[in-house]
């Protein structure tokens, strides 16, 4: 599972990690709270990794190469708590 190492930035399982400001990170929780369906925020770095985002909450790392990988929020949220 993917990761949130601080709350701007994102380590995907295949190891690479995205970088962005804090602010366009909560414009995109803003405004997918806002939306039915998932949105995904670019890494500008590297084009081919995203963040999705869904109900407020960043949900995913898209991987070129190993494709959605889940964000772990910690243990509680991992046991459904």
């Amino acid at each position: 599972m993917s990761c949130r190492i601080i709350p701007s930035s994102f380590e995907c399982d295949c190891g690479h990690q995205t970088h962005f400001g804090e602010n366009p990170i909560r414009e995109m929780e803003e405004e997918s709270r806002r939306r039915r369906r998932p949105i995904r925020l670019i890494d500008s770095a590297d084009d081919k990794h995203a963040i999705e985002f869904f109900r407020g909450q960043a949900t995913a790392v898209l991987c070129p190469r190993i494709g959605r990988c889940e964000i772990f929020r910690g243990i509680s949220a991992h046991l459904g708590l």
